[in-house]
């Protein structure tokens, strides 16, 4: 006679860890004015996905310093800022320049991103990231979690080493300063 077989799936873990998250965020908004890099109120947690900005910002659970969550929080709200702008779509002149000073921005993970546009995309998005985390944390706590980055790692270098001639591209766009987010 068989044995009926029996199994259980627990996500008791992975529940805990995306509460985490949301958890840490909630914070920081309750702390700071956050709500001012917010240009989507909605965010999901997917305890295994890859973050991502779109089409809803999506948050994994595999960060456990609440800088490092900030930080990458930031990172996809700076994707709804700029496409909020509509400053850096593939064929923009701000693509068009970070093409002419980077021409060899690699593709794939660990120092590039998926395709060419999204790596030149992401000096903008990164540099971003780092601007409005300094908001919240010592602009040097922002850079050595940009510098710890197990992704993006060649934009990252990109944009610590070439911070203020960045700077100057971007405000010469009007993507700098920041503008709030309006609610």
């Amino acid at each position: 006679m068989d044995e009926e077989f029996c199994y259980s799936i627990d996500l008791s873990l992975a529940q805990a860890k995306a509460e985490k998250i949301v958890e840490c965020i909630k914070e920081w908004r309750e702390r700071h004015d956050v709500s001012r890099f917010e240009y989507t109120r909605h965010l999901r947690v997917a305890p295994y996905e890859i973050p991502h900005s779109h089409p809803v910002l999506t948050l994994n659970a595999r960060l456990y310093d609440s800088e490092e969550i900030l930080c990458e929080y930031l990172h996809e709200q700076m994707h709804w800022y700029v496409e909020r702008l509509g400053c850096a779509e593939q064929g923009s002149a701000l693509i068009a320049e970070l093409k002419q000073r980077y021409p060899q921005a690699p593709v794939g993970f660990p120092e590039g991103a998926d395709d060419e546009y999204s790596s030149y995309l992401h000096l903008l998005v990164n540099w971003l990231e780092i601007e409005a985390a300094s908001q919240f944390m010592s602009r040097q706590r922002a850079e050595e979690i940009a510098r710890s980055t197990h992704h993006y790692r060649w934009m990252y270098r990109n944009v610590l080493s070439d911070w203020r001639s960045l700077e100057e591209l971007f405000r010469a766009h009007g993507i700098v300063p920041i503008v709030p987010a309006e609610h």
